[in-house]
C-alpha cells in the first residue's frame, strides 16, 4: 500500500468503515437488506478532514551567540544534551532575557513550542553565574511545581542528562514515589532501571533532600503542602537554606482553575513567606486566550495565582512567521501533480520550478520553499485558513477554478515538504471525525421500512430496533416488553436504558428482551423450552404470548399482526448466561459471554477497535512487507552509508479513563491477531499456487512464517500459534465470518479414497430413495460430518495447546468432545459411570424425530425421515470402518470407554475458491462449497443454490478484503496509564519514542507535555470533555517535519459526542480561556491559616505529630494546640500578617481576627476532634456492652469485645496528616486522600509492578469484588477486601426511611430507632450495613479471556446524609424559596450491589439477585490460595462518605406530585448550576447538586454542594438574595438561547459531559418555565433572615405581585347568563360525586347575580410562557375555578398570585362567592 496523504487517508477510512458495516449486518436477500444498503450509502458517518493551519515559530539566535553576547554565561557549555548551534525560537530567547532581567514571566506558547527550555535555560544560566562567582551554597534556588507526577517523572531523565557533568548544581525529585532512605546500591539499581547515569549531584531520597536541600527541587503541590506541615521536612525550607532562592516554576499553569487556583495561590503565599525575599515566578501554559484580546485576563490570572506583580510585557506569546513574500505568479495545478510524482527527484522538480522562479537552492525542500512562497495559490490557501479550521471540501470549492481536487491534495502535500533553514511555509493539521450508526429501526408489514436514525415510528407504523447474531447474521428485534398504565396492555418498546455491549449485572430492575424474526432454531443446541412465541402488532407494538388466550389485544386489526420468538434465558441458573444480551444464538448454536446480538450501533469498544485498525492501515508508510535485498556492487562507495531514520507506523490512542485505555489496547490487539491469522492462511495458499494442502503441511508453513517474522507477541511458541490459526477456522469459531463463509477457503475431510473403493452402482443401491452418486456422497459426508467441527470432536493433540490456551483462543469450541452414532443427551443424575455421556454428542437425533443433518438429507434428496436416518447411519459406519482399516494415520480416534469418536485434525485438507466451486443461496445469501441438488445447506432455509464467483458477489466485503490483503506485520500496542508503575511507564514511553511500540493506548496522563518524540497521528476514542482537552491531545501530534499531523476522533452515540460531531469546528478551535477565580474565599483562607498554625505548632512540638493518640485521644496534643493558639504566638502572627496576607483587603484576618471570629475554635478542627472522640466513645461503649454480655456467657460477645479492642487500637495509631487531610482541616487541593490500592496477586504471589490505586469513591465500584481490571495486557479479578490484621471494619448500619426516603446511618444496630430527619419510628429489621474498604482490595485467580470486556459493578448516585453543622441564619424569599447552608455535611455513595465477605481473609462474592441473607456458607481459599478456615460469609455493602459544604433550596413550586416534576426539577438544577457558576465566577466542576424529596411541601429540594473535599465556601455565597436572583437570571439567559428544540436540551444549555445519564430527561422549556416563575416571584419580595428552619405559609398562592394572564380565543366569553345558569353549566362538566356535591353547595349559597366569567378558556402566563385550561375565570376579579380534571392547571395557576380554587382541594365557598359577587 502506498503512503496516503490526509485526504486519501480520510477517504480510505470512510470507505473501509462503510464496507465493514455492510459486511457485518445482513438481512438475507430481502427488501430490508436492500433498504439497509440504500440508507447506509446516504448516511454521513465521516466528517473532514478539517484543515487547521499554524505558521512556524519565529527563530531567534542560537546559544553560542547568546554566550558571546554575555546573555548566557560561558559555564553554560558544561551542560550536556543541549544543541548550542541550533537557533532558539524567538520566544525562548525572549524568556531567557526577560527572566535574566529579574522579571516574572508568563510563557503561553502552546504545545510543541519548547516551553521547558524557556524556563529551564534561564534558571540554569542564573545558577551557573552563581557558581562562577563562587556561590555554591546548599539550599533551594528553584522549585518546580507540577500538577501531576507524570510530568515530574518526565523531567527526570532530561535533567539527569543535562546535569550529568555539572556536579556544582544539585537536584532532587520529592514526590510520593521518593523513598525515605535508600541502601548503598540504590543508585546502581536506578541506573540499570533507567539506562541513564545517576550522578552524585542527584539527591535520590527524602533523607538526602532534608539534610542537604538541592538547588533544584521538583515536586507537586499536594506534596508541598505536606512538606510545609510535617516537622521533619521543615529543614528544607528554613530561612538560611532559602537565602539564594530565586524561582518558582508553575508548569501547565492553565490547569490551576477554580478552587484549585485559590488553594495554590495561598500555598504559594505560605511558601514564599518563608524566605527573606520573594522569588520570581515563571508560569508556562498552553496558549491562553487570544493575543490582543486576553492580555488583561492573563495578567489577572497570574496575579491571583502568585500574588506577584505582572505587566503585559511579562507575557510571552509565541511569534509566528506569516507569509510575507510578494505574490509573483500562480502555479498551474498540473505542476503540483508533477512535483508530487517526482518526489525527491531534485532535477525534475527544478526543471518545473525554473519555469516560474530562478533558484540557487541545492536541495528539494529549499527549492520548493522558494517556489511556493511566491505562489498565489499558496497565499490564497493561507488566507482561507487564517480564520480557523476549514473543511477540505470548502477549501476546494474556493480554489477549484485553479486546480482539480487531486491537484489541491498535491499542493497541500508539497506545502508540508517545503522548508528553508529549518523553517516551513506553514504547518497544517488535519482533523477528522467519525461516528457509528445510532441503530437500525424497521417496520413490519407489506411494505417494510428501515431507518438508520433513531425513531419510534415510520409512516405511522411502529419502528423496532434490529440487530444480528455476530456469528450467523440471524436477525433479532431488540426491545423490552412493558405494560402501559392507561390500557393495561403490554407493548414491545425500544430499549433506551441499557447498553447491550456491557455485562455488569447491576440492572436488576430493567431488562432487555431479544426476539428472533424467524423460527430457524437449532434444536440440537437449544431446548424448545427456551423459545416462546409472541404475537405483535406492527402498527402500535402491542404484544402478548401466543399461548395467552386471555391477553388483552389492541384494535388495530389482524392484518398488522406477526409472530416473533422470544429468547428465554434464566439468569439465576445458567452460569453461561449474561446480562444485557444473550449468551447463545438459537440458530447457529454459537455461545459467547461477550453477547451474541450485535446492534447496528456497534458499541464503543468494537467501533474504536475497528477504526483504530483502519487508521493503522491508512498511515502505512508505503513500504513493502519484505524489503528486497539490495544488489552488491564492486564499485567504491563515495560516501559512507548513512543510518536511515527508523520508520514505524505509530499513533497515540486517547481514552478518558485508565480502564478504557487498558481494554482498548488488548481489544485492538485481539482484533488484529484475529484478522492476521486468516490472512496468513491465505498467504500460504497463494504461495503454494492455490493447491490443496493437508493440515500438517499448512501448520508447518504457518509455523515458519510466524517464527521468521515474529508475528505474535504472546507467550505461545510459533508451533502453537500455527495450530491456533488453523483450529479457529477448522472448528468454525468465527461462524459466517470464517474462510468458508466468505468464499475463500475451507477444510474438507480427506475421504475421496474411501468413496473410490465403491462403484457407482454399489453407492446407488446402498442409499435407496436418495439417487446417490459418488460426488453427492462425498458432499453429503462433508456436510454431515461438520458436526465433528462444531461439537467439537476433533483430535488435535499435535498442537500441544494447554487447556487454558484453548479456552482463550477457541472460546465456545474449547471442549474435548466425541461423537457417537446414538447417545443420550445428558448423564443421569446420581450415575457417576454415565458422566462420560456429557462429553459425547449424538450423530442421529435423540430427543426428537429430526435434527439439522437429518433435515438436510431430507431436503437435499427429497427423501423420508427413515431414508435420511438410514443414509446417515451408513456414512457414519463407513467412516468408522475406514478408520479401522487405516493403521498409519487414523481417520478417527475412539473414546476409551464408548463407541464415540473424534476426527484426527491431520486428516483434513485445505481447499480454496480458486480451484473449487462456491455457491450462493437465493434466500439467505450464504456461500457454501457444498451443493446437492441445488439445496441450501442452511437448516430450515428453502433457498436454492447457484454457482457464483466469490470475488464478484463479495467484492466489497470488509472481512474478505482483510483476509486477502491485510499487511502481514506485527503490531505492538501497549497501554500507558497511571496503573503502571513509574518504571514500566517510563519503559513504554522510551520504547514508543524509539519507535519500538506502534500504538500507545493512554489515558489523560499524556494530555500534557510529556515527551514522546516525533509523532504524526493521534486517535481519540471519544470526544474529550472540553475543547481545551482536545487541543492538548491533538497537540501531541505534529512534531514530525516530513508530514502533517492527522487527528481522528471517534464520536460515540452519546449526546456529548454527537453534539461535537455535528459541529466539529467548536471542538477544534480549542480556545483555553485564562482561569478566573476569586482569591477572597474565606473558607479556603481560614483552612490555609489553620494549616500554617499546625505547621508552626508541630515544629515546636513534634511529639504530637506521631499518632492520633498523641494528638487527640490520650496524648493531650489538641489541648496544647488550643493553648498555643490562645497564646497568639507573635512569630506566627507576624508571618501571617506580613508574609501570607500583607494586603489591606485581608485586614479581617490579621492579628488572629480569623480565629476570634470563630470564637477561638476552627469548625473543621472541632469537627475532626469531636468525631474521633465520638467514634472512640462509641467503640468503648460497645466494648463495655459486649463485656457485660460476655460475663453472661454470650459466645458471640467475646468476639465482639476483641473486635472493638482492635478498632480502638487501630484508631489510636492512625497517621496524623492523613486524618487532618481526610477531615479537611488542612487543604486537599481537590486531590482525594481516601486513596486505596488493588494489590495484584498471581496464584497467591504478590505482583508489585503496577500502581493500582483509586479514590475510594471510584474504587468501591471499579475495584469492588468480582470487578475485572485489565492492566498491561493482563486481566485480574478483584476478589478480596483487604482486612487489617486482627481487626474488623467499623459497620455503618443504614436504612432508608420509608416516610421521607432519606438514608439514616448508625454506628451500631438497635432494634427500633427514630428517623434522624422526620422523627418517624423506623424498624431496623431490614437494616443493612456498609463498610468503607479503606485498606483496599486484592485480586484472586483470573481465568477469563482479556477479549471479554472487564466486568464491574457500579456506584449509585450521590445521596445526601446530613450530620453537618447547619448555619444559624436562613434566608427567606417570600413564599418562593427558603435557603439554608451547612458545613461538614455528609454525602454518601454506595455500590449498587451487595457482597458476601469472609471476615477472616476478605474473600468476597458479589450478590446479583435473589434473597440476601445476613450470612451464607461457602468454602473458599484466601488470597494466598490456601484453604481459609472460615466458611461463613457476611452480607454487606460497600460505601464511602465524604464531607463538604451544602446549600439547601426549598422551592415549593418544584412539585413532586406532577409527572413532569422530576424532569423539571432536574432541568432547573442544571440550569441553576450553570447560572451560579457564571454569575459568581465559580469553576463549574467545583460545584454540583442533587435533588431531595421534601415531604412537607410535596416538592423537590435542590441541594448544591462543593465538589472540593471539605468544601470551599462556594455554595455558601448563595445565602444572598442578590446572588440568587443574579444566578437565576444568568441561568435563564443561558437556557433561553435558541440552541435546540425547547422540548429537549443540548450542550449549549443544560447538558454536559458529566450528566449524560440524565440527558433524556433534561428539557430547556421546563427550565425556562420554572426560572421565569421564580424570578418573577422573588423580584417582588424583600429578603428576610430567620434562625429556624423555614416552613413557610402553606397557602402560597397569595402574592403581592400578580402575573399577567392572556386568555385564548377558545371556550365561551361572558354573556347574559344568571348565577344559576353558570353553576348548572359547570355541573355538566363534573365527573364524580364529590365534585358535584361541592358545585351544588356553591349553587345553593350563591346570590342570584354574580360577575359573569369566561368559560373553558386556555390561559397563558405571560411571564413563564406556560398554559393551562380554566373551567371558570373572572378576569377582572383575578379569580379562577378549576374542576378535578384540570387539577394540573390549578397547580400552575397557584403561582400566579391570582385567587385560585379547585374542587379537588378544600376551599372556603363563601370566600369564593364573596370575590365573584357583583
Amino acid at each position: 500500500m502506498k503512503k496516503m496523504n490526509a485526504i486519501e487517508r480520510s477517504k480510505y477510512i470512510d470507505k473501509r468503515y462503510k464496507e465493514y458495516l455492510r459486511s457485518s449486518f445482513e438481512f438475507g436477500k430481502t427488501k430490508l437488506q436492500q433498504l439497509f444498503i440504500e440508507q447506509l450509502n446516504k448516511e454521513k458517518l465521516f466528517k473532514g478532514p478539517y484543515v487547521d493551519m499554524s505558521f512556524p515559530f519565529q527563530r531567534g539566535h542560537n546559544l553560542e551567540y547568546l554566550i558571546e553576547q554575555n546573555v548566557v554565561c560561558k559555564s553554560f557549555r558544561k551542560l550536556d544534551d543541549i544543541n548550542f548551534t541550533r537557533p532558539l525560537y524567538s520566544h525562548q530567547e525572549e524568556s531567557i532575557k526577560l527572566i535574566k532581567s529579574g522579571r516574572s514571566a508568563i510563557i503561553t506558547t502552546g504545545t510543541g513550542s519548547g516551553k521547558t527550555e524557556s524556563f529551564l535555560y534561564p534558571i540554569l544560566n542564573e545558577l551557573l553565574y552563581d557558581v562562577e562567582s563562587g556561590n555554591k551554597d546548599i539550599g533551594i534556588r528553584a522549585i518546580f511545581l507540577y500538577p501531576m507526577n507524570a510530568l515530574v517523572n518526565d523531567q527526570i531523565d532530561r535533567i539527569r542528562k543535562i546535569l550529568k557533568n555539572c556536579p556544582d548544581i544539585t537536584f532532587g525529585f520529592f514526590t510520593g514515589e521518593t523513598p525515605d532512605s535508600v541502601p548503598a546500591n540504590y543508585r546502581d539499581k536506578l541506573e540499570q532501571e533507567n539506562d541513564v547515569i545517576i550522578a552524585n549531584n542527584e539527591l535520590v531520597s527524602r533523607k538526602e533532600i532534608r539534610e542537604n536541600p538541592p538547588h533544584l527541587l521538583f515536586t507537586n503541590y499536594s506534596m508541598l503542602e505536606y512538606l510545609l506541615i510535617r516537622p521533619n521536612d521543615y529543614s528544607i525550607f528554613v530561612p538560611e537554606r532559602l537565602k539564594n532562592w530565586k524561582y518558582v516554576v508553575l508548569d501547565e499553569a492553565h490547569s490551576y482553575s477554580g478552587s484549585l487556583g485559590i488553594e495554590l495561590s495561598l500555598l504559594l503565599r505560605r511558601l514564599t513567606g518563608l524566605a527573606h525575599r520573594r522569588p520570581q515566578f515563571i508560569l508556562t501554559s498552553a496558549t491562553l486566550g487570544e493575543q490582543g484580546k486576553s492580555e488583561n485576563d492573563i495578567i489577572e490570572f497570574a496575579k491571583s495565582l502568585t500574588s506577584a506583580e505582572f505587566e503585559i510585557s511579562d507575557i510571552i506569546f509565541s511569534k509566528r512567521i506569516a507569509l510575507q513574500e510578494q505574490v509573483k505568479y500562480r502555479i498551474s495545478g498540473s505542476d503540483y501533480t508533477l512535483i508530487k510524482k517526482a518526489e525527491e527527484n531534485f532535477d525534475d522538480i527544478k526543471k518545473i520550478a525554473l519555469e516560474y522562479h530562478p533558484s540557487e537552492a541545492n536541495n528539494t525542500r529549499e527549492l520548493l520553499y522558494e517556489l511556493l512562497t511566491h505562489d498565489k495559490n499558496v497565499h490564497a490557501l493561507s488566507k482561507l485558513l487564517e480564520g480557523g479550521s476549514k473543511d477540505f471540501s470548502f477549501i476546494y470549492n474556493e480554489l477549484h477554478e485553479y486546480m482539480t481536487q487531486e491537484e489541491l491534495i498535491a499542493l497541500i502535500d508539497i506545502v508540508n515538504t517545503a522548508e528553508k533553514d529549518g523553517i516551513g511555509l506553514f504547518d497544517l493539521k488535519y482533523h477528522s471525525f467519525v461516528r457509528p450508526l445510532s441503530g437500525a429501526y424497521i417496520t413490519y408489514g407489506k411494505e417494510p421500512k428501515l431507518s438508520l436514525t433513531k425513531t419510534n415510528e415510520i409512516d405511522g407504523m411502529k419502528a423496532f430496533e434490529v440487530g444480528n447474531c455476530r456469528y450467523c447474521n440471524s436477525p433479532y428485534i431488540i426491545g423490552k416488553i412493558q405494560k402501559k398504565d392507561d390500557d393495561q396492555m403490554d407493548y414491545l418498546l425500544q430499549n433506551k436504558e441499557i447498553d447491550i455491549y456491557e455485562n455488569y449485572g447491576n440492572e436488576e430492575f430493567v431488562k432487555i428482551d431479544f426476539f428472533l424474526l424467524e423460527n430457524a432454531i437449532n434444536d440440537e443446541e437449544i431446548d424448545a423450552d427456551n423459545i416462546e412465541s409472541y404475537d405483535v402488532c406492527a402498527k402500535c407494538g402491542e404484544i402478548h404470548a401466543v399461548g395467552n388466550l386471555n391477553a388483552k389485544k389492541c384494535k388495530c386489526g389482524e392484518e398488522y399482526r406477526f409472530i416473533v420468538y422470544k429468547i428465554l434465558q434464566d439468569k439465576t441458573k445458567d452460569e453461561d448466561s449474561i446480562y444485557n444480551n444473550i449468551s447463545q444464538c438459537p440458530c447457529c448454536g454459537h455461545k459467547t459471554k461477550s453477547g451474541i446480538v450485535k446492534a447496528l450501533n456497534i458499541g464503543k469498544d468494537e467501533g474504536t477497535a475497528l477504526i483504530a485498525q483502519i487508521l493503522y492501515e491508512a498511515i502505512d508508510e508505503g513500504e513493502d512487507e519484505i524489503k528486497p535485498v539490495k544488489k552488491l556492487t564492486l564499485k567504491p562507495i563515495s560516501k559512507p552509508i548513512s543510518q536511515s531514520e527508523k520508520k514505524a507506523k505509530q499513533y497515540l490512542a486517547f481514552s478518558d479513563s485508565r480502564q478504557q485505555a487498558s481494554f482498548a489496547a488488548v481489544f485492538f490487539d485481539s482484533n488484529h491477531v484475529r484478522m492476521l491469522r486468516k490472512r496468513l492462511i491465505w498467504e500460504i495458499i497463494k504461495k503454494q499456487n492455490y493447491t490443496e494442502l493437508n493440515v500438517d503441511e499448512l501448520t508447518a508453513y504457518l509455523e515458519d512464517i510466524i517464527k521468521t517474522r515474529d508475528l505474535f507477541k504472546n507467550d505461545m511458541s510459533a508451533h502453537k500459534n500455527a495450530w491456533a490459526t488453523v483450529l479457529i477456522d477448522l472448528l468454525k469459531v468465527d461462524g459466517a465470518y470464517d474462510g468458508e463463509g466468505l468464499g475463500l477457503y475451507y477444510f474438507d475431510l480427506d475421504i475421496q479414497n474411501i468413496i473410490d473403493q465403491f462403484t457407482v452402482q454399489e453407492i446407488a443401491e446402498a442409499f435407496k430413495g436418495c439417487n446417490m452418486t459418488k460426488d453427492k456422497l462425498y458432499t453429503l459426508m462433508q456436510v454431515a460430518f461438520t458436526v465433528f467441527k462444531t461439537v467439537p470432536a476433533i483430535n488435535y493433540v499435535k498442537s500441544t495447546l494447554t487447556q487454558e490456551e484453548r479456552n482463550d483462543i477457541l472460546e465456545y469450541r474449547k471442549f474435548n468432545n466425541y461423537v457417537a452414532l446414538n447417545n443420550p443427551k445428558k448423564a443421569k443424575k446420581g450415575n457417576p459411570e454415565e458422566k462420560t455421556f456429557n462429553s459425547v454428542r449424538s450423530f442421529l437425533p435423540v430427543t426428537s424425530e429430526t435434527n439439522m443433518v437429518v433435515r438436510y438429507v431430507m431436503k437435499a434428496f427429497d427423501c423420508s425421515i427413515d431414508e435420511a436416518k438410514y443414509a446417515l447411519e451408513v456414512i457414519f459406519s463407513l467412516l468408522v470402518q475406514a478408520s479401522d482399516n487405516n493403521k498409519t494415520e487414523k481417520l478417527l480416534e475412539k473414546h476409551e470407554k464408548k463407541d464415540a469418536y473424534q476426527i484426527n485434525a491431520s486428516r483434513y485438507l485445505l481447499r480454496n475458491y480458486k480451484k473449487s466451486k462456491f455457491y450462493q443461496c437465493s434466500k439467505c445469501g450464504r456461500l457454501t462449497p457444498y451443493n446437492i441438488n441445488n439445496k441450501c445447506t442452511q437448516d430450515k432455509c428453502s433457498g436454492f443454490l447457484t454457482e457464483v464467483d466469490p470475488d464478484i458477489v463479495l467484492e466489497s466485503n470488509y472481512y474478505r478484503q482483510q483476509y486477502k490483503t491485510k499487511k502481514i506485520e506485527s503490531i505492538i500496542i501497549k497501554e500507558h496509564t497511571a496503573q503502571l508503575d513509574r518504571k514500566k511507564a517510563k519503559e513504554y514511553q522510551i520504547d514508543f519514542k524509539n519507535k519500538n511500540i506502534n500504538i500507545l493506548s493512554c489515558s489523560t496522563t499524556f494530555e500534557m507535555g510529556i515527551d514522546i518524540g516525533g509523532l504524526e497521528t493521534v486517535f481519540m476514542r471519544n470526544v474529550p470533555p472540553t475543547p481545551a482537552n482536545y487541543v492538548q491531545r491533538a497537540g501531541r501530534a505534529g512534531r514530525r517535519k516530513d508530514s502533517a499531523a492527522y487527528i481522528l476522533t471517534y464520536c460515540d452515540t452519546g449526546s456529548h459526542d454527537y453534539t461535537y460531531f455535528s459541529e466539529p469546528e467548536k471542538m477544534i478551535s480549542g480556545i483555553i480561556n485564562p482561569p478566573r477565580f476569586n482569591v477572597l474565599n474565606k473558607k479556603i483562607i481560614v483552612r490555609h491559616l489553620m494549616a500554617t498554625s499546625l505547621g508552626y505548632f508541630f515544629r515546636k512540638n513534634p511529639e504530637y505529630f506521631k499518632s492520633l493518640d498523641a494528638l487527640i485521644i490520650h496524648g493531650g496534643g489538641i489541648d496544647e494546640f488550643n493553648k498555643y493558639m490562645q497564646s497568639r504566638p507573635a512569630d506566627l502572627n507576624e508571618y501571617i500578617n506580613k508574609k501570607i496576607l500583607p494586603e489591606s483587603k485581608y485586614d479581617e484576618y490579621r492579628n488572629f481576627k480569623w480565629l476570634d471570629e470563630m470564637g477561638g475554635d476552627d469548625d473543621k478542627m472541632t469537627h475532626f476532634v469531636e468525631t474521633i472522640l465520638e467514634i472512640m466513645k462509641e467503640f468503648e461503649n460497645a466494648k463495655e456492652e459486649a463485656k457485660k454480655k460476655q460475663d453472661q456467657g454470650d459466645e458471640q460477645a467475646s468476639k465482639n469485645v476483641t473486635y472493638y479492642m482492635h478498632q480502638i487500637a487501630n484508631l489510636e495509631k492512625e497517621d496524623v496528616i492523613k486524618y487532618l487531610s481526610k477531615y479537611c482541616v488542612i487543604p486537599k487541593y481537590g486531590f482525594p486522600v481516601d486513596v486505596v490500592d488493588l494489590q495484584i496477586y498471581d496464584n497467591g504471589v504478590p505482583v508489585n509492578k503496577y500502581d493500582m490505586s483509586r479514590d475510594l469513591k471510584v474504587a468501591i465500584s471499579e475495584y469492588a469484588p468480582d470487578s475485572e481490571i485489565i492492566v498491561d495486557g493482563d486481566k485480574y479479578t478483584s476478589k478480596y477486601i483487604t482486612q487489617k490484621k486482627q481487626s474488623e471494619f467499623p459497620k455503618n448500619w443504614f436504612i432508608t426511611c420509608p416516610t421521607c426516603n432519606k438514608i439514616n446511618v448508625f454506628l451500631s444496630k438497635n432494634d427500633i430507632s427514630e428517623c434522624k430527619y422526620c422523627g418517624q419510628t423506623i424498624s431496623t429489621e431490614a437494616m443493612e450495613y456498609y463498610i468503607e474498604p479503606v485498606y483496599g482490595f486484592k485480586s484472586g485467580i483470573t481465568k477469563k479471556s482479556t477479549r471479554l470486556k472487564p466486568k464491574r459493578s457500579y456506584a449509585g448516585e450521590v445521596s445526601y446524609v446530613g450530620n453537618g453543622k447547619t448555619d444559624e441564619k436562613r434566608l427567606i424569599l417570600g413564599n418562593t424559596m427558603g435557603i439554608e447552608t451547612s458545613s461538614d455535611d455528609e454525602l454518601l455513595v454506595m455500590n449498587k450491589s451487595g457482597f458476601y465477605m469472609c471476615p477472616v481473609c476478605g474473600y468476597s462474592d458479589i450478590v446479583k439477585k435473589g434473597a440476601k441473607t445476613p450470612q451464607t456458607l461457602k468454602k473458599h481459599k484466601n488470597f494466598k490460595q490456601f484453604d481459609c478456615n472460615c466458611d461463613k460469609l457476611d452480607y454487606l455493602r460497600l460505601g464511602h462518605k465524604f464531607q463538604t459544604d451544602v446549600t439547601r433550596f426549598t422551592i415549593p413550586s418544584l412539585n413532586s406530585n406532577d409527572k413532569l416534576g422530576y424532569p423539571q426539577a432536574l432541568s432547573f438544577l442544571y440550569a441553576f448550576l450553570e447560572g451560579v457558576s457564571i454569575a459568581l465566577g465559580i469553576e463549574r466542576n467545583d460545584i454540583d447538586g442533587v435533588l431531595e424529596l421534601n415531604l412537607e411541601w410535596e416538592s423537590y429540594d435542590i441541594l448544591l454542594y462543593d465538589n472540593v473535599p471539605g468544601g470551599a465556601g462556594h455554595v455558601k455565597r448563595l445565602l444572598s438574595g442578590e446572588a440568587i436572583i443574579k444566578s437565576l437570571k444568568t441561568g435563564l439567559e443561558k437556557v433561553s438561547k435558541e440552541c435546540c428544540d425547547e422540548n429537549t436540551s443540548c450542550y449549549n444549555c443544560l447538558r454536559n459531559y458529566y450528566n449524560q445519564s440524565y440527558h433524556n430527561k433534561l428539557q430547556r422549556k421546563l427550565a425556562i418555565d420554572i426560572l421565569k416563575r421564580l424570578i418573577f416571584e422573588i423580584e417582588s419580595v424583600t429578603e428576610t433572615f430567620q434562625y429556624e428552619r423555614w416552613h413557610g405559609n402553606s397557602d402560597i398562592q397569595h402574592s403581592s405581585k400578580k402575573m399577567k394572564l392572556t386568555l385564548g380565543t377558545d371556550g365561551r366569553n361572558p354573556g347574559t347568563e344568571s348565577a344559576i345558569e353558570i353553576w348548572n353549566d359547570l355541573l355538566e362538566d363534573c365527573s364524580d360525586d364529590d365534585e358535584i356535591e361541592i358545585i351544588e353547595k356553591i349553587k345553593s349559597r350563591s346570590p342570584k347575580s354574580i360577575t359573569r366569567p369566561y368559560y373553558r378558556k386556555t390561559v397563558k402566563i405571560e411571564e413563564t410562557g406556560e398554559s393551562f385550561i380554566a373551567n371558570l375565570i373572572w378576569e377582572e376579579k383575578k379569580v379562577i375555578l378549576f374542576l378535578n380534571d384540570t387539577y394540573d392547571g390549578y397547580k400552575l395557576a397557584k403561582k400566579t398570585g391570582w385567587f385560585v380554587y379547585c374542587t379537588k382541594d378544600e376551599f372556603d365557598i363563601n370566600e369564593l362567592l364573596e370575590k365573584v359577587g357583583e
